[in-house]
C-alpha cells in the first residue's frame, strides 16, 4: 500500500473515479461529501494526505486548510486542493494557507497521482530531517 488518502468532494462521480484510479495504484481512499464529515474523518484518523475540493456544501476548503494548519496534530498533513476554482489568484491563496499543491479541475488522474506521490516523497523528507536531498 502507498498510503492512506482522505478525499474529500462533494461531486460523487468525480470522487468515485479518483477513488477507483487512486485505490488501483496501490493508495487506501476513504471519501466524504462534506466538510463536516471530513472533519468528522479526520478527527479519526491518521491519513497519509488530504485531497481537498475548495467548493462544498457546507464551505470553503479554505476555511478547512486554516484550521489544519492551525492544528498542531495535522498541521503537517500533506494537502493537495484539487479544485475547479484555477484562476492564479485563487492558486496564490491556497498555496499561501498552506496547500503543499493545487491542481485546477480538470485533470488526469495519472497527474493527480504523480502529484500525490510527490507530496507523500516530501513529507517522508522532512520527516526523517531531509528538506532538500544532499548536494
Amino acid at each position: 500500500m502507498n498510503g492512506k488518502l482522505l478525499l474529500i468532494d462533494d461531486d460523487a462521480r468525480l470522487t468515485a473515479m479518483v477513488g477507483d484510479y487512486l485505490r488501483a495504484n496501490g493508495y487506501e481512499v476513504e471519501t466524504a461529501a462534506t466538510l463536516a464529515a471530513g472533519r468528522d474523518k479526520l478527527r479519526g484518523g491518521p491519513y497519509d494526505a488530504l485531497v481537498l475540493d475548495l467548493m462544498l456544501p457546507d464551505g470553503d476548503g479554505l476555511d478547512l486548510t486554516r484550521e489544519l494548519r492551525a492544528d498542531p496534530r495535522l498541521k503537517r498533513l500533506p494537502l493537495l486542493m484539487l479544485t475547479a476554482r484555477g484562476d492564479d489568484v485563487d492558486r496564490i491563496v491556497g498555496l499561501e494557507l498552506g496547500a503543499d499543491d493545487y491542481v485546477p479541475k480538470p485533470c488526469t488522474p495519472r497527474e493527480l497521482v504523480a502529484r500525490i506521490r510527490a507530496i507523500l516523497r516530501r513529507s517522508q523528507r522532512k520527516e526523517n530531517g531531509q528538506d532538500w536531498p544532499p548536494i
